[in-house]
């Protein structure tokens, strides 16, 4: 007996994925307050759903087109109550219902509770591995996978899940084994999109804006990737805000042209005097540069790491403040090892490149307190050396 407990919205798409891909047979019980749902799955393909009651109305709906009296009515109410997945056998035995028909409303039993299923906040889920004991009669006979996730598609968003989708200011991220799950999942064209552009910065407003798609494809692709497990809303408290990230990227492009003067000398050896200035550093600022690669990685792929450093320091008072103190300590000492190491002469030549670059930043328009900071740093940084 297996219990699962995988975050957050995405646990029974993420669980069901793991079940198909292991090729599992047994049963999967959902269940939250009065609801409790029994899905069976067979080598990982979903097989039946139980925990709607849809026979009784299917013999209701019998009677009403003649198919059956009232008195075979209370016959078959008996023998559901003493054998629940005996019914379609007897059924079909008598004659009473066609395969097509009994097939398209095992589909439509097995939609119904698959997508209540889906309608839970947080459910208990518990995989027992078991071989079948149900009559292969009442299996459904579609595709497992794309069945699952046409359900997923197509149900509705609990109210909950409604507003998140509808926020603009939500921002998102990606699970953990997104690689994996995305390279075995028949994902749609809009689905793809958004996947694409989630980062854990982005709001949704702008990856909505970035996408091109229309608002409901937006938040149809994104129900259905937070349903997979795929992605899932990133805490108020690990969200790093614009002015934070604008501060980052002016920065980061002062580092890189601190990192391209050492390159000039010393080629790809000046990722050891970056590490050695930053292991020279105090906390936090020694964290916020950690395993940080100025000379192998691309400018987004580092201020993405520096942001998820920065989201970790659970201690900072004047968060703004950190970030531009452990930017200018770390750009000081480097200036310092290039005094050292390639002269004083190089060292002002890049500080004030840095300054004349300062200028022409975008990002120093949309901050002008964060770029007058910087250049006043700087500024002092070339007086101390020049006395």
């Amino acid at each position: 007996m297996i219990s699962e407990n995988i975050h957050n919205d995405g646990r029974l798409g993420s669980l069901l994925l793991n079940l198909h891909d292991d090729g599992s047979t047994g049963s999967l019980a959902v269940k939250e307050g009065e609801k409790d749902f029994k899905l069976y799955l067979k080598k990982g393909s979903l097989v039946y759903a139980d925990g709607i009651d849809k026979e009784g109305p299917l013999l209701v709906e019998l009677v009403s087109k003649g198919k059956i009296d009232l008195r075979q009515l209370d016959e078959l109410r008996v023998l559901k109550q003493e054998d629940p997945h005996g019914l379609g056998k007897v059924l079909l035995d008598r004659m009473i219902v066609s395969e097509a028909l009994w097939r398209k409303f095992l589909l439509l039993k097995v939609k119904a509770v698959l997508s209540a299923a889906f309608d839970m906040e947080n459910p208990d889920l518990l995989f027992n591995e078991s071989e079948l004991s149900l009559l292969p009669v009442n299996f459904i006979r579609d595709e497992s996978l794309p069945f699952v996730l046409d359900t997923i598609r197509s149900t509705t968003p609990r109210t909950g899940l409604r507003e998140i989708l509808r926020s603009k200011d939500t921002v998102f991220s990606l699970s953990s084994d997104v690689s994996s799950c995305k390279a075995r999942l028949p994902v749609n064209p809009s689905e793809e999109k958004t996947l694409s552009l989630i980062d854990g910065q982005k709001t949704a407003k702008e990856i909505l804006k970035s996408s091109g798609l229309t608002s409901r494809l937006f938040q149809k692709s994104l129900y259905f990737l937070i349903r997979l497990g795929l992605v899932d809303t990133v805490p108020q408290q690990r969200r790093i805000s614009s002015e934070h990230s604008h501060i980052i990227r002016l920065y980061l492009n002062l580092l890189l042209i601190v990192e391209a003067n050492f390159r000039q000398e010393i080629g790809k050896r000046s990722q050891k005097v970056f590490n050695k200035c930053v292991t020279d550093m105090a906390f936090p600022g020694k964290a916020l540069f950690s395993d940080l690669d100025l000379v192998n990685e691309n400018p987004e792929s580092a201020a993405k790491k520096i942001g998820a450093h920065f989201t970790e320091q659970k201690t900072l008072s004047d968060a703004r403040l950190v970030l531009l103190t452990s930017f200018s300590k770390l750009l000081y000492l480097l200036i310092m090892r290039m005094k050292k190491l390639l002269g004083k002469k190089r060292a002002v030549k890049t500080i004030q490149e840095m300054i004349n670059a300062l200028v022409h930043f975008d990002l120093g328009k949309k901050n002008p307190e964060t770029m007058l900071y910087a250049t006043g740093n700087l500024k002092d940084l070339l007086r101390q050396l020049r006395s």
